[in-house]
Formats: structure tokens, sequence, C-alpha cells
């Protein structure tokens, strides 16, 4: 039986290869004292290692951008910001200036206090920050003591890269055609490196602290990005498991590239719609919108985030015409502004809070400051004209918070009429269903809504009061649970009384393993990363429409997670294969 690690999934799929550490730290700093008349020397070095190191981020994001989707490869636009800042720059000069020590000491210095004020952090995605800090700070240091960094490799042989950590500079040095995953001892799942790894396409697990005491470089070890577990000295019945799975994931791959622009059906001929989730435009520009029907989840606040102030109204109105107008016809679902919590705003002053989750954000913050829900809704709705636009509130825990919604939308299509702007007739307002309360009082929600979309990544989070960031307690989320099912069935049993339609958006939408389960409950949308959608759109296959109720009956009916997902194992997961092996039936067009 081999020895378990348990850490936090970065990115997907399974790699078997030996354990390899690398240390992306530098190992020795060096220290001297600076007379005065070598300051200016000092900073003539600063000088020049912020031009090498500029020249280098720029040269990697080049070399990336085939392999990174553009998102993606403006992660080195944020270090390269870090690089360059006013700020940062006059701190490590004063450094040296008022303590008389050597750049390599100052940069020391001045990261190790602003990675103390980021780790202090309560947001996540913020802590992440320290990251790059520490990031920039080695390849200055490295730029000033080094002449080139060394490459990540293994003499040729492939390889499970394992570190303390893995930053956005090390991309570039990774042997690609070697390497078979990442485990760190440290980062997290908003972190920079676990983006690209997911990116690159790179299986990943970060956050096992005890990684580089309890490995050995050289042993064979299975990473399984799937469950965020790394099992070290695997047993000959474990490694036969995942090379099987292994050969799996390359027919998932082969009946994938065969089907993803198949109709989503299952075999009877149910049509279920298969939207995408997407973090902004930038996101449209690779999607094939062919293989789906819209898009079931815009998150506008990363536009909000990724500039100095907020948006103006023009400036929205260009961003939803440009989504519209790429949807070509299909929906696009707007999620208003859903800051707070772990996706802050720099230019908006955010109170102190115990617990930022459940605190001041989403649709509570913007009905405190109407303005940002006012021209938000004017924006999309001005953009709506060019396509199909639905609006879905975020964080709705009472019928009068969306009737106070209502009532802003509809003062303002009366607006755009009186004054001949053209907007979309049909557009629809929707609830996501994330704050369980709503689940209470959703029958008297469903009257002013059109439609009903579930958030289940919060809404299992608060169900199970289980932080799925918190290494503690993160095996404890489970959406198998057969009390968040029986929640999931009642949204779509008052939904469909009501006559709106029910989507779910959360994670477990893209689940395949999920996908019969979800169809028999009584959901005929599900939205998810894009990435996703082919391989649901097969197990869509796999099971007819009775063969989904029966199992989501038999699953709403067992008593603890363990039995359902048994179930899985035995009912599921065999069908599947048969899918993959193309002995399934195939739906309908």
């Amino acid at each position: 039986m081999a020895r378990k690690l348990k850490g936090i999934a970065a990115a997907p799929g399974i790699a078997i290869a030996p354990v390899v550490h690398f240390h992306t730290t530098l190992d020795r700093i060096p220290t001297w004292r600076v007379e005065d008349d070598r300051i200016d020397a000092e900073k003539a070095r600063l000088a020049g290692a912020i031009a090498a190191v500029s020249e280098s981020l720029m040269g990697l994001q080049q070399e990336l951008s085939g392999a990174l989707g553009k998102h993606d490869v403006r992660i080195y636009d944020a270090q390269l910001a870090i690089l360059h800042d006013k700020t940062f720059l006059r701190d490590v000069q004063n450094e040296v200036e008022q303590h008389r020590v050597n750049l390599e000491v100052a940069l020391q210095r001045v990261i190790s206090r602003y990675e103390g004020v980021f780790a202090a952090m309560e947001n996540p995605a913020m802590r992440e920050r320290a990251a790059d800090l520490r990031d920039i700070g080695r390849q200055l240091v490295g730029a000033l003591v080094y002449d080139d960094r060394v490459k990540y490799t293994s003499d040729g042989a492939d390889y499970l890269f394992a570190a303390d950590e893995f930053l956005p500079s090390d991309a570039g040095l990774l042997d690609r055609e070697h390497i078979r995953g990442i485990v760190t001892a440290h980062g997290g799942k908003y972190s920079h490196g676990a983006i690209l790894a997911r990116s690159l396409g790179i299986p990943a697990i970060v956050g096992i602290e005890e990684l580089m005491q309890t490995t050995t470089s050289g042993s064979l070890a299975i990473l399984d990005g799937d469950a965020g577990v790394v099992l070290l000295e695997p047993s000959l019945d474990e490694l036969a498991d995942y090379e099987r799975r292994l050969r799996e994931q390359r027919s998932v791959d082969e009946r994938i590239t065969e089907l993803r622009f198949e109709p989503s059906v299952t075999p009877d001929g149910t049509s279920i719609r298969l939207m995408a989730n997407v973090e902004g435009v930038h996101d449209l520009e690779n999607l094939e919108l062919g293989a789906m029907a819209g898009i079931g989840l815009f998150r506008t606040e990363f536009a909000f985030m990724e500039r100095r102030q907020f948006p103006t109204e023009e400036e929205q109105v260009a961003m939803y015409r440009r989504a519209v107008e790429g949807a070509d016809g299909k929906p696009v679902t707007f999620r208003t502004l859903d800051v707070g919590g772990d996706k802050p705003l720099g230019y908006f002053q955010m109170p102190e809070e115990r617990n930022p989750v459940l605190g001041w954000r989403g649709l509570r913050l913007c009905l405190d400051w109407p303005d940002i829900l006012y021209t938000q809704l004017r924006a999309i709705l001005r953009a709506s004209d060019r396509g199909h636009a639905r609006i879905l509130l975020p964080m709705v825990t009472t019928r009068s918070e969306v009737v106070r919604c209502r009532d802003v939308l509809d003062q303002l299509t009366a607006d755009l009429r009186s004054t001949g702007v053209p907007y979309d007739a049909r557009i629809e307002l929707g609830v996501m269903v994330e704050v369980p309360v709503l689940v209470e009082v959703l029958p008297d929600v469903l009257p002013v809504v059109d439609f009903v979309s579930v958030g289940t990544n919060d809404l299992v989070q608060y169900l199970l009061a289980v932080d799925r960031d918190n290494q503690r307690v993160a095996k404890m989320y489970d959406p198998f649970h057969p009390g968040v099912l029986r929640i999931l069935s009642r949204i779509a049993k008052a939904s469909a009384a009501a006559g709106k339609s029910a989507s779910i958006c959360g994670e477990i939408a893209g689940d395949h393993w999920f996908t019969p389960l979800l169809v028999g409950i009584g959901f005929r949308e599900l939205s998810m990363a894009p990435v996703f959608v082919p391989r649901v759109k097969v197990m869509l296959r796999s099971f007819s429409l009775d063969e989904c109720q029966h199992l989501a009956e038999r699953a709403l009916a067992m008593q603890s997670t363990a039995a359902v997902r048994k179930l899985v194992h035995e009912e599921i997961q065999p069908r599947w294969a048969q899918q993959l092996a193309g002995s399934g039936e195939a739906g309908g067009a």
C-alpha cells in the first residue's frame, strides 16, 4: 500500500514518474557594505537587472504564447507591472541608501516586508500575490548573481517536478517534453503557477507542506491531479489501476475529438444545453462556440479587477457588445458584479471583515452602491441589441432584493425606449442559488425572475460548513453528499413547477461523473469551463433519460456519501468505459 500525501488539486490529470527535487531558490546571497561613493553604482546595477529581467519575461511571454491562452500569458504582464512599480523601486533604493547594504540584500529585505503584508491578508487571491513578489525578487537577484538560470531537466527521462513552489518564471525552464506533473510544498489554487500548470496541461498538486521531507528524489510516485493526492511507493495493483486510468484519459481525448461538435443529447434524444463559463471577452477568442449552446456564466468582475478604477458605462457597453456579438446569436449570461470575499477591487476600499466570504459582497454591495448596479445594468441593456443577453444576480437571499433589481431594470428599459436607444426586449433576469436560505424561499422568488442558475461551489461549501481551501477540512467538501443532491432536487422541482429554466453553473456541472445524476434530478442546462464540455457531451451519450432518473432516485434515497460514490463507481464508470471504447449508443441529432 502506497504512502499518501494530500494537497490541493491545482490542475487535473494523472502522472506516473519518478519524483525529482528541484531547488528553485538561490543558494547564496552575497553581502557587503556599500560605501557612499558606491550608492549610484548599486542603483545602476538595479536598472540593469530590471532591464535584463524585463527582457527575459517578455521573451518567456512570447515563447509560451502558443501554449497558453491570451489571458494566461497576461500573468507575465502582472509581473512586469511589479518590476516597474515606482513604490517598489523606491523602497529598494531607500534600503541601499539608508542601511548601506548591497542590492541583493536590499531586494531580499523589501520583498520579505511586502510578502508579510500579503501573507497576512484573509483573501486567498491576494495572498497568492506574495508568490509573484518572490518570483520577481528571485529573478532580480539571479540576474545580479548568475549569467543564466539552469533549466529543470531530468537527463532526458520523464519526471515529476517537486519543489517548494512553482513560480511563473519557472515555466520557461521546464523540460516540457519530459515533465509529467508538478507537485509543490506551497502555493494555492489561485496562484499564477497553478494557473499556468492548468493552461500547459500539466497535472499539478500544491500545498503538500511535508513534500520535500517525505519524498526522495528518484523514487516512483503517482500524481492524481483530480483528487489532489500523491501516492509514494505505489503497489503493483495501484500502478496497474492508474495506468488503466491513463489509458482511459487517452481514449477520452480521442473520443472527444470525434464527438465535440455533435449534439448534446442522450441516446433517447433528450437534449441538454451545455454552456460555457468564461471570465471575460478574452476567453471567447479561443472558444469553440459550435460545440456549445452559449455562455452560461460571464463573470463580469474580472473586467473590473483588471482596471485601476471603475469602468465607465461606455467601456462596459463596448466589452459586453463584444461578448454578445462574439456569441453569434447564442445567449450570454452576464453575472452582475460579484466582488468582495476572495475578489477585491484594488481601487475600492472594502471594510475589514472577520469572514469576508460571508460579508459585504455580490448583490449586497451593489444594492448599497446603486450607481454601480445602475451603470452595469444599463450597459448590459445597451449591449443586448446585438444579440441575446441574460442578467444573473449573485448572492441573493430574499425576494425583496430581486424586486429592487427588477424595478431598476424596468426603469432603465423605460428610459431607453423613451430615448430611442435599442435593446433586446427578450432580455432575461435570473438569480444564482448559492445561499442556502434561498432554497427555502425560491417559490416566492421564482415569479419575479425568468431563470435560475445554481452556483454549487458556494452552495455546497455553505451547506456542509466546509472551507474547501482549508487543507484540514477540504476532504469533507463532497458534492456527492446525499443532502446536497436532495437540495439540488428541490431547486429543480421548484423551478419546473414555476415553468422556469434551471441550470447548474458550479464545478459539478463539468464533472462528468455527476452528469447522469444532474440530468436525472431534472436539470436540462449545465454551464462549465469550456474544457469540460466535450467530456460531459460524451457522458450524455451513455445513459438514456429513464436511466438517469433511475440513478438519481437511488442516489437521493441513500444515507451516505460513500454509498453515492459506490453507485457512481459501479453503475456510471463502467458505462463510461463502454462509451470510450466506442460500444455505447450514439445520441440522436
